[in-house]
């Protein structure tokens, strides 16, 4: 079985393959080669998780907030913010339609929102970055399984 967050991941990244602008090009992972013809694209990943108040029973129950991050890459052509804005939006109905991400999660709630441009690649590419608070719970001694 793999870790709460594996599935969390898993779970996002099915909700918005072949759902967005960006289509199948949807990975679970930070560092992924995103070139001119693979855009636009997204990317999910988790790069932090707090614990919240758990139970006093053992084995605990933890309550957790992790930080998911979906990354989306535009090509930097016309209205770059409006391409940006556009991938937003259908990120943001998908997870805002399915909360729960098909009951895996108790909710998932946009925290925040940035935008950059980028000229690391050949062309620039916009990047519009959706943070969002994902609450779940688990057993101290089963982080693999969601409670």
């Amino acid at each position: 079985m793999t870790h709460a967050r594996t599935q969390i991941r898993q779970a996002v990244v099915a909700l918005l393959t072949g759902n967005t602008a960006a289509g199948n090009r949807v990975y679970s992972s930070r560092v992924h080669p995103l070139e001119d013809p693979k855009l636009p694209a997204l990317l999910v990943f988790t790069p932090q998780e707090s614990m919240g108040n758990p139970t006093m029973q053992r084995p605990r129950t933890q309550q957790r907030t992790l930080q998911l991050m979906i990354e989306g890459y535009v090509k930097a052509r016309g209205d770059i913010d409006a391409e940006a804005d556009a991938l937003a939006l259908e990120v943001e109905q998908i997870i805002g339609a399915d909360p729960t991400l098909g009951g895996l999660v108790k909710d998932a709630m946009l925290d925040t929102t940035a935008t950059q441009l980028s000229g690391d690649g050949e062309k620039p590419v916009a990047v519009i970055t959706l943070t969002f608070a994902v609450l779940y719970c688990v057993k101290e001694n089963a982080p693999e399984t969601l409670v």
